[in-house]
């Protein structure tokens, strides 16, 4: 009799075997949420000028954003996407941002291993009187301008790959330097935060 009894699970046993399990698979998502953590990118504004068109009215807008993908050697980084926003926030009225048109070609289409410093130009036309006030004025340039980097990017670790991420900076006090006026002048180092 004492022989069925112990062969026979009780309300303990079954408590038991499920917080076991429950830690068991607890530890299991642990480690794979680590092994799976993403690396960590972080953007620069490393060059930022503007200009006058010689063939037409207007201001152009030009400027290098640099990102750079940190953390775990078996991580891998593609750029998806990048997008460009130049935000003006101090004007009251009118037009507060510009999108600057990113030079896709310059995206690498294959996975990079980390760390791999990539560099993207954009620029953007500025036309009328009250954009170009706003955007490449005195004001504008004494307190500079906000670029707002949007990126898409999957991460890969090993053979798997992640889903797609969507990481938004932002660089404050960028200045635009006059190219016509200083074609050596380059705008200082301008770190990003999320």
């Amino acid at each position: 009799m004492a022989a069925a009894q112990s062969k026979t699970w009780n309300i303990q046993n079954y408590i038991l075997a499920a917080l076991g399990g429950t830690l068991a698979a607890t530890a299991i998502v642990i480690m794979v949420s680590a092994i799976f953590e993403p690396a960590r990118i972080s953007f620069v504004v490393t060059h930022a000028s503007r200009s006058t068109p010689s063939y037409s009215t207007g201001v152009w807008l030009n400027l290098t954003v640099s990102a750079n993908a940190g953390g775990q050697n078996r991580t891998k980084v593609k750029y998806e996407s990048i997008f460009i926003d130049l935000v003006n926030s101090t004007k009251p009225t009118g037009r507060d941002k510009v999108l600057a048109e990113v030079d896709a070609k310059a995206l690498p289409k294959e996975y990079l291993p980390s760390p791999s410093p990539i560099s993207v130009n954009a620029s953007a036309l500025l036309i009328d009187n009250s954009t170009i006030e706003g955007f490449a004025g005195d004001q504008a340039n004494i307190r500079g301008l906000t670029v707002v980097v949007t990126a898409q990017v999957h991460f890969k670790v090993g053979v798997a790959r992640t889903r797609l991420y969507g990481i938004k900076v932002f660089c404050g006090g960028v200045h635009f330097a006059d190219v016509q006026d200083n074609p050596s002048s380059d705008a200082t180092v301008n770190y990003c935060h999320s």
